[in-house]
């Protein structure tokens, strides 16, 4: 390793441990913790071929463990992009999505229809300020009345994404950093 240890090299088998430096990376590594949209914080484990009608595709294999659960997902390497793969975000986009939840300004679309069909794209696009400003909303939004079945799974679904991500740039506990997300939550009006 010519430039020193990777931040996902503290720990063999994780990726969880300590705070991430900030790099500039569009391919993946064995060993590389990324963030795919919808599932969060994960760790490539491997690579497999594949035949697929006649043709021989490479796909990453990215364990994400949460709690005692772990999954595995593969992405052809060719998609990565497409599916929107990512590194971690930069500590100052981790600091922008915390104050962005101190800030009592925000649009909210009205009809239920609408206001999921946005949120849902915005989890979709998966960055952290898009992800943010989804659980803002429906913390406000639930501070008013009760939030549907559906709209409490993408809260819940949020709050996931947000603080294993953010605990993973900061180095903290994914329970600590909820904890710090829901404190600033709260100081809403």
């Amino acid at each position: 390793m010519p430039f020193g240890p990777r931040p996902w090299d503290r720990k063999a088998d994780s990726c969880y441990n300590g705070p991430m430096r900030e790099t500039a990376k569009t391919r993946f590594e064995i060993g590389d913790c990324v963030v795919y949209p919808g599932y969060g914080v994960g760790h490539i484990v491997g690579q497999e071929e594949r035949a697929m009608n006649e043709t021989s595709r490479t796909f990453l294999v990215i364990s994400f463990k949460e709690a005692e659960n772990e999954s595995k997902v593969m992405i052809p390497v060719s998609n990565t992009g497409d599916v929107g793969l990512r590194p971690p975000s930069p500590k100052k986009e981790a600091k922008k999505a915390m104050d962005l939840l101190s800030d009592a300004s925000m649009e909210v679309p009205a009809g239920w229809k609408d206001r999921f069909a946005a949120h849902g794209d915005m989890l979709a696009r998966g960055d952290l300020l898009s992800v943010a400003q989804v659980l803002k909303a429906l913390w406000v939004l639930n501070r008013k009345k009760p939030l549907s079945f559906r709209e409490k799974k993408m809260y819940q679904k949020a709050l996931l994404l947000m603080s294993s991500e953010i605990a993973l740039i900061l180095g903290k506990s994914r329970d600590e950093t909820e904890a710090q997300i829901l404190k600033k939550l709260e100081k809403l009006p």
